[in-house]
């Protein structure tokens, strides 16, 4: 039977007529569908447009600036060298309670005397070597040759704080209050931050990199001062705006797509007339799936991988402990004298106790370098170095005797194993285990680095550093391809935020001239 209806002269059957209803059904569906999202897409733009600009710009910076931080390679430099009457282990042992649990062991100068500095239970922060008394708390003066030590310079002026600020804006240094903040009159405008708790550099900053945080991590990671000191409110708020700000990428990249869809007989051109809302809505299409990958990755740093993302449990040992057996430093595993070192070595600054595994060694600081001295051969000063038999002890050690694996000797980076700044040398240990989670390893011998990975964690990674950094194998092997592609990206980003927010102020301001009139 043919349906009585017609259309320019042609009679249509009831399954053409239901096909066709059908079909407007899903166009009306889509229209509804865009419509909402160009709500939330307006709504979350009023509030992160400038949010989103501010992360784009400072992300820029931060490929090569981050936060200041304390410059360890320059506090060991201007570290005065070990020297002094220095007592053997045994008689440091001897006067610790019987009730203590040692668990590490180091030696450095505190202005002018050696300290022994101590980790764990029932036991004191530190004891001065030349007397076995312990370090009590500094006084001002201490704490003022302490800074005039490091800085190299005279402070023209010392803040006494009780209250952080913006280049210590962490909630846990508050028990360290109060905190002596030095300004020094050097060409590099040094600021340092001492404890007076414990006579600890908390921070230290000068005038470049100052200016380059401010430009670059303070905004990209909200570190102002009222909000980092409290990290549950920092955390939530980053958590928040990130994940709104996915939702408002992916509501913009719906429409853009749609629009474009809709007028793709027109050919491949945006429809819109006015200047910046063409170039949003091109700049949307384009870098919109990029802007979403960010501040999700962004948010993903924050969470936890939900369980149903993640395959089984990951086994994560601590491998490389330091100077510790069964929670107890192994002191008569140290045959060599640890004096013997300041003796045979020039400008040495610290020694720490540590060991891999069973296997015990000193970490020995110079004013050039960092040095690893086999503490079990008594006969010279040796470098320790991992064997292939300690790596494998290790391995049975996390994943039991039964678990099969493979070792072999690894020369060239892999997919698990690569560095963009060459951070990671080799060649190493790579240990391939055979489990659900692809477990592998990675020891480097000279360095004693470790690195253990898994499949949750390779998914953290390109969660994380992978779609946030572009931290991928084929791009860090090629740095100028890295640096093209990620200033690509981030220009884009930042010219799809700076017309966002130049729509947003143009609304805003139809909204209150229309208020007004």
């Amino acid at each position: 039977a043919t349906n009585p209806l017609s259309h320019s002269g042609c009679f249509f059957t009831y399954d053409e007529m239901h096909q066709r209803f059908i079909f407007t059904n899903k166009i009306i569906d889509k229209n509804m569908l865009t419509k909402i999202f160009r709500k939330i897409h307006r709504i979350l733009g009023l509030l992160l447009s400038i949010l989103f600009l501010m992360w784009f710009i400072s992300g820029i910076v931060m490929i090569y600036h981050s936060f200041p931080r304390v410059n360890q390679k320059l506090k060991l430099a201007r570290q005065e060298s070990l020297t002094g009457p220095l007592p053997a282990v045994d008689s440091l042992l001897q006067v610790l309670p019987d009730s203590s649990r040692l668990g590490g062991l180091s030696v450095d100068m505190y202005l002018d005397r050696p300290v022994f500095h101590l980790k764990g239970r029932q036991l004191p922060a530190g004891l001065y070597a030349d007397s076995l008394q312990v370090v009590g708390k500094p006084d001002f003066n201490e704490i003022c040759r302490i800074a005039g030590q490091l800085g190299g310079s005279v402070a023209y002026r010392v803040d006494s704080l009780n209250r952080l600020d913006q280049w210590i804006p962490f909630g846990y240094l508050t028990k360290e209050f109060p905190i002596y903040k030095f300004s020094f009159e050097d060409d590099a405008r040094q600021e340092m931050y001492i404890s007076s708790k414990s006579g600890k550099v908390l921070q230290w900053t000068d005038r470049n990199s100052r200016f380059w945080a401010w430009l670059g991590a303070i905004p990209h990671w909200v570190y102002f001062t009222s909000l980092r000191q409290n990290q549950a409110l920092w955390i939530n708020f980053m958590i928040w705006a990130s994940g709104l700000g996915a939702i408002m990428c992916f509501s913009g990249l719906w429409i853009g797509i749609w629009v474009f869809w809709k007028n793709r007989k027109k050919g491949l051109r945006s429809p819109y007339k006015k200047w910046w809302l063409r170039w949003h809505h091109i700049t949307g299409v384009v870098f919109g799936v990029f802007a979403l990958t960010f501040v999700f990755s962004g948010m993903m740093s924050l969470v936890d991988i939900p369980s149903w993302m993640q395959k089984g449990k990951t086994r994560n040992r601590e491998v490389r402990f330091r100077g510790r057996e069964g929670g107890m430093l192994a002191a008569d595993l140290y045959a060599l004298d640890y004096r013997k070192i300041v003796d045979s070595l020039s400008d040495v600054k610290s020694i720490e106790w540590a060991s891999f595994g069973k296997y015990p060694y000193y970490v020995v600081n110079s004013g050039s370098k960092k040095q690893f001295i086999d503490a079990a051969d008594t006969s010279c000063l040796s470098p320790f170095t991992l064997t292939e038999e300690m790596v494998r002890e290790t391995v049975r050690e996390i994943h039991g005797q039964d678990t099969p694996y493979t070792l072999e000797w690894m020369t060239d980076w892999d997919d698990d194993y690569f560095s963009r700044r060459n951070m990671l040398t080799l060649p190493v240990y790579k240990v391939v285990i055979d489990d659900e989670l692809h477990t592998r390893h990675y020891f480097n011998p000279e360095t004693l680095y470790h690195r253990q990975i898994d499949d949750n964690g390779r998914l953290r990674g390109v969660l994380y550093s992978g779609l946030h950094s572009l931290n991928f194998k084929f791009l860090a092997e090629r740095p100028l391809l890295w640096n093209v592609v990620m200033y690509v990206l981030m220009l884009g980003g930042t010219f799809l935020s700076l017309s966002g927010v130049v729509l947003t102020f143009k609304w805003l301001g139809r909204k209150i001239r229309k208020l007004f009139r």
